[in-house]
């Protein structure tokens, strides 16, 4: 299946999951993780990715994580676009992976959701990754 065709895929169920209310596997607590391509019960914020993410191991299973901040950080490379936010202290690092940066820029506050896993303590990495502004979410 063509990259682009999947990606088109991967957005669809995101988007249908936050219309129609799909809530993740994980429990009924708030969480920032869900299932692949399932939308998380809770968007985190910045100042709580340390603590919500504290023992969560990147298994080889995908689960999917939220969060909301400004953007600290948008490069388009002409293929990948690299949405890169949090990182003040003690926040770690997230890094959305995605096609494209719909003109969001640095500073804006987005929210990112996509393939949770972390290289190392302070580093968070979401691939695939969906970002969208919070005036955005739901439509």
């Amino acid at each position: 299946m063509p990259r682009r065709r999947m990606r088109s895929l991967f957005i669809a169920s995101l988007m249908i999951g936050s219309v129609t209310g799909a809530s993740s596997q994980e429990g009924p607590d708030r969480t920032p993780f869900a299932d692949p391509d399932m939308h998380p019960s809770y968007r985190a914020q910045c100042h709580e990715v340390r603590e919500l993410t504290e023992g969560r191991e990147t298994g080889e299973t995908r689960v999917d994580f939220s969060v909301t901040g400004p953007l600290a950080y948008v490069h388009f490379d002409g293929t990948l676009a690299y949405l890169g936010l949090c990182g003040t202290a003690p926040a770690p690092k997230v890094l959305c992976v995605t096609y494209q940066t719909n003109d969001m820029k640095v500073g804006d506050v987005v929210t990112v959701a996509g393939g949770y896993s972390r290289p190392n303590p302070d580093f968070i990495v979401l691939d695939p990754c969906l970002a969208q502004r919070p005036d955005e979410m739901g439509q």
